[in-house]
C-alpha cells in the first residue's frame, strides 16, 4: 500500500528549522562580538550585551522589516497607503544598516585576533560575515504553505416566493432603489504574512482559521492557502475589545 505522508524527518525540518538555524547563527556570533567588546576595553560584567546589541538587533531589524512590507503590500490603494511605504522604507534601510555593523563587527573581531593576511584574511572575512547574513535572512524564510481543502460553503434553501396579487387601488409610485455598495475585496495574504502585519504569532492565525473566526481561499499552487488581512484585522480587534 503506497502513502503520500510526508516523512517525520522532514516535518520536524519544516516545522523547528527556521528557529533551529536563527539560533545557531547568533550562537555563532555571540564569542566574537563579546571578544571585540572586551578588546575594545567593556568589562567582562557588561561585555556579554554587546551580542544583543549586534547580532540580536540585526535579527530583529530583518524580522520588522519584513512585517512593514507585507502591511505595504496589503495597504496598496488605500488612504494609508504612503504611510505604509515610508514605514517600509524606513524599516528597511534600519535593517540593512543594523546587518553592515554586526557584519563589520564579526569581520573586525576574528581578522584582529586570527592576524590572518592575504588570501587566508579573505577566507576570514567571508566565514566571519557568514552568521550574521543567515540570522538575518532565515526571518525572510517563510514556512512551506499547507493543503487545506476547500471550504464547502452551504448554499441556502431555496423558499417558496408568493404570487404577487393584484392591486386593488391606483398604485402608489415607486421610488428608485438606493444604489447596492459594491463589498470591499478581500486583501489577500499567507498565514506567516497575516502574522507578521498584525503581530501575532502565524499559529495563532491558523486558530481563527480551525475555530472559523476566518475564511481560508485557495492560492495559486496547491499548498497554497491564504486569508483576509481585514477579516484578520477585525477578529484580533474583537479580542482586544474583550479582554
Amino acid at each position: 500500500m503506497t502513502t503520500n505522508a510526508t516523512p517525520w524527518a522532514v516535518r520536524a525540518t519544516r516545522k523547528h528549522g527556521q528557529t533551529t538555524v536563527l539560533y545557531a547563527a547568533l550562537a555563532l556570533s555571540a564569542p566574537g562580538e563579546y571578544a571585540l567588546a572586551q578588546m575594545a576595553g567593556w568589562d567582562a560584567r557588561v561585555a556579554w550585551l554587546m551580542p544583543a546589541v549586534l547580532s540580536l538587533y540585526a535579527a530583529i531589524s530583518a524580522s520588522v522589516a519584513k512585517a512593514q512590507k507585507t502591511t505595504a503590500r496589503a495597504l496598496v490603494g488605500t488612504p494609508q497607503e504612503a504611510e505604509a511605504k515610508r514605514r517600509s522604507a524606513n524599516a528597511t534601510w534600519g535593517a540593512l544598516v543594523a546587518l553592515l555593523i554586526a557584519t563589520a563587527a564579526q569581520v573586525a573581531e576574528h581578522v584582529l585576533t586570527t592576524g590572518a593576511t592575504g588570501t587566508r584574511a579573505w577566507v576570514v572575512i567571508i566565514v566571519s560575515a557568514v552568521p550574521p547574513l543567515v540570522a538575518a535572512h532565515v526571518l525572510h524564510i517563510d514556512p512551506p504553505m499547507e493543503l487545506e481543502p476547500a471550504e464547502v460553503r452551504e448554499t441556502p434553501a431555496w423558499v417558496p416566493q408568493e404570487a404577487p396579487q393584484e392591486p386593488v387601488g391606483k398604485p402608489e409610485p415607486q421610488l428608485p432603489a438606493p444604489p447596492v455598495e459594491e463589498p470591499e475585496k478581500p486583501i489577500l495574504v499567507t498565514y506567516r504574512e497575516a502574522a507578521d502585519a498584525l503581530d501575532v504569532a502565524a499559529e495563532t492565525v491558523r486558530g481563527w482559521k480551525a475555530q472559523g473566526k476566518i475564511i481560508s481561499y485557495p492560492g495559486q499552487g496547491i499548498n497554497n492557502v491564504l486569508v483576509d488581512l481585514r477579516e484578520c484585522q477585525s477578529v484580533k480587534a474583537r479580542r482586544s475589545v474583550s479582554v
